[in-house]
């Protein structure tokens, strides 16, 4: 029984320091625009966050992390369903898993 709660407890905190690096991450971006254009949002229910652009249409992030692997799917608009799942294994350090998830959308708005 203690090999699975290590797990657990070890998923845990690599999610923690993830959440944590993405912050930065879209802390720097907003320091950068000027303005609070994007903000994160945790899931008190479920392991993840949302990550919205709050200054182009409410364009949505929506991160689930599914033990040592995330789900990443878009939303265009406030209303619309959620779209294009993507699995992304989480072989990196915080940091570059932070930058690697949010990067790419961030560089479209």
């Amino acid at each position: 029984q203690r090999q699975p709660e290590a797990a657990r407890v070890a998923r845990e905190t690599l999610q923690t320091a993830i959440v944590a690096a993405m912050k930065t991450v879209v802390a720097s971006y907003n320091h950068g625009a000027r303005l609070e254009a994007v903000s994160l949002v945790e899931d008190a229910v479920n392991p993840g966050v949302t990550v919205e652009a709050t200054a182009n249409g409410h364009h949505a992030l929506v991160i689930a992390l599914d033990g040592s692997d995330v789900t990443v799917r878009t939303r265009s608009g406030p209303n619309d369903p959620l779209s294009g799942t993507q699995w992304v294994s989480l072989n990196r350090t915080d940091e570059n898993a932070a930058a690697y998830l949010l990067r790419d959308w961030l560089e479209r708005l």
